[in-house]
């Protein structure tokens, strides 16, 4: 079942309960193209408290919904999320230090309407301090390196992809060295580029090591569990203070 709460009109509040429908999810969408298209920024407040199922025309309406979302990701400041259950803290641990630049909190059936105040608020936007991304020169044509410090942003991605794709379209067998400095997460409209997973993928393909330095203990987690989708590509991660090592074991050195 469908409900829309009372909220600011900047604020998409919804309460998703019983058995969850295609034409539930329809309505939700409404709402959500009509606060896009009135709003420069917006929040939300989705109420889970109850919902016991969701059908099959609910899960593909429901998919239809998210990339809408994430394709205007930059319109929303945060989100409340009201639930009894564990399944929205775990989300938000796993995906929270991916998309930092959105605001996400958890709120008890209880605190419905301090939920909903939460999500009235519009943070203020911190202002970028330049590319998140560089490349890092070496002294083998084959090795390439990059750092992160900061939040990833979209607009850096054309250039940094063109550089990348110049390497990498130059040689049949490729290393990779990862420098992070600080992974401040990245612009989710980043996933709505036309070809960067097709251009990952065929890069993947060229790379016969890849070394992570200084990757934060999450990522690390996830790049254990990635490895055996890659067999033909050895992943190694290094603590900041054993960079020199992993230049060691892709046989260069920075050049910088």
């Amino acid at each position: 079942m469908f409900e829309q709460l009372t909220a600011p009109d900047h604020v998409i509040a919804v309460h998703f309960s019983g058995s969850l429908t295609g034409e539930d999810i329809k309505q939700y969408k409404t709402i959500l193209d009509d606060k896009l298209g009135k709003y420069e920024r917006i929040n939300g407040c989705v109420d889970f408290t109850g919902l016991s199922d969701t059908n099959a025309d609910a899960l593909v309406e429901g998919m239809k919904a998210d990339i809408k979302f994430i394709s205007h990701i930059r319109q929303f400041s945060r989100c409340a999320i009201v639930s009894d259950k564990e399944w929205p803290r775990a989300m938000i641990r796993l995906v929270g230090p991916v998309f930092p630049t959105f605001e996400m909190k958890v709120f008890t059936p209880d605190q419905i309407d301090e939920a909903i105040k939460w999500a009235t608020e519009l943070p203020k936007i911190k202002a970028a301090k330049g590319p998140a991304m560089r490349i890092v020169p070496t002294t083998k044509d084959n090795v390439l390196a990059f750092e992160i410090n900061g939040v990833i942003s979209s607009e850096e991605i054309p250039a940094f992809t063109n550089q990348f794709n110049a390497i990498i379209n130059r040689h049949e067998k490729v290393r990779l060295l990862n420098r992070i400095k600080h992974f401040g997460g990245f612009d989710p409209t980043i996933l709505m580029q036309k070809g960067l997973v097709s251009m990952k993928l065929a890069a993947m393909q060229k790379v016969e090591r890849y070394a992570i330095v200084n990757a934060p203990g999450w990522m690390g987690v996830i790049i254990k569990t990635m490895n055996p989708i890659f067999p033909d590509i050895d992943i190694r991660t290094f603590p900041a203070d054993q960079e020199a090592d992993a230049w060691a074991w892709l046989g260069a050195e920075p050049s910088e």
